[in-house]
């Protein structure tokens, strides 16, 4: 400073150096991290997979209840024709094919003296014929009439059904179509199918309760197309005319629910008929759906179907 400035109480600035940069210290490394420096890194491992998806198990679908109950009419009795052929298999069997030849019978005369009313069932279905009754489908084949033993055979006198319930023969009765139908334009109609002879047959159950009976007549036709017909148009007619089961005490047709069915059988027709005793029922009842099915397996055409055969 001269002694101008000091005078004027100025003072020279002094000049200024740049400022140093602040150095950081480096963070202090631990006594493994030092060691591990050295070393080389480890391998990297490869990224673990999922799991594959267990395979999926297949949802069976729900078993369907199959009883009798619940089965549609027609697919259990599809299945009571498919029995019938093994049932026609087991007669040929043991059936005896030693009888003399007989004559063919006469056609019983056109509609006379046949009643006009009768019962008729609430319920009726059909099933026409299948090959495996094609060795009496003509009459002309089988020509020789139906007798007492074949339509009565000794192992008929009771029937079984699948659900346990027995039934006893109460009735039987051979002879001539018209004696067996009530309605003069079913017994016309007979007539024209060349109807020769009527098999009839009615059972009774006591158990189980309230009671059944069954009834099963069988019709001697000319020909298959007869009884294709025939069983066919009973649904249709059976408030005209319907078969007439045999007489028993106790055991009247017509007053409660009834199920009947018709069953071509080569040139036969047979149609079994089921009724509760207490004048009730419904179709929901499985006894009546069985005892429909044992009486179709009438011994009169199945054994004739097993000697033919």
């Amino acid at each position: 400073m001269d002694d101008d400035d000091r005078g004027r109480g100025t003072a020279r600035p002094r000049a200024t150096r740049p400022a140093r940069p602040v150095r950081r210290a480096a963070p202090a490394r631990s006594a493994r991290t030092r060691r591990a420096a050295g070393r080389p890194a480890p391998p990297r491992k490869a990224p673990e997979r999922a799991p594959a998806p267990e395979p999926r198990k297949a949802v069976r679908p729900p078993r369907r209840n199959t009883t009798l109950a619940n089965l549609d009419h027609r697919l259990y009795f599809a299945a009571a024709a498919a029995l019938l052929v093994v049932v026609v298999l087991l007669i040929a069997v043991v059936a005896s094919g030693g009888d003399a030849p007989r004559r063919a019978a006469a056609p019983d005369p056109a509609a006379g003296n046949v009643p006009e009313d009768g019962p008729s069932p609430a319920s009726y279905s059909s099933t026409a014929n299948t090959p495996a009754f094609a060795a009496i489908a003509q009459r002309s084949k089988d020509a020789a009439p139906l007798t007492a033993g074949e339509a009565f055979p000794s192992y008929a006198r009771e029937l079984r059904t699948d659900g346990g319930t027995r039934l006893t023969l109460r009735a039987k009765r051979l002879d001539g179509c018209r004696a067996a139908v009530w309605g003069g334009g079913l017994a016309a109609d007979l007539a024209r199918s060349g109807c020769t002879q009527a098999v009839r047959t009615l059972y009774t159950a006591n158990d189980p309760k309230p009671g059944y009976a069954l009834s099963v007549t069988v019709l001697n036709l000319a020909g298959a197309a007869d009884a294709d017909r025939l069983v066919r148009g009973l649904d249709a007619g059976r408030a005209a005319g319907f078969v007439r089961p045999l007489p028993v005490d106790g055991a009247a047709f017509g007053g409660g629910f009834g199920m009947a069915r018709g069953l071509a059988v080569g040139h036969y027709a047979v149609v079994a008929w089921a009724e509760r005793l207490d004048g009730s029922g419904d179709a929901s009842d499985t006894t009546l759906l069985a005892l429909l099915i044992e009486g179709g397996k009438a011994p009169a055409a199945l054994g004739r179907a097993a000697k033919a055969g």
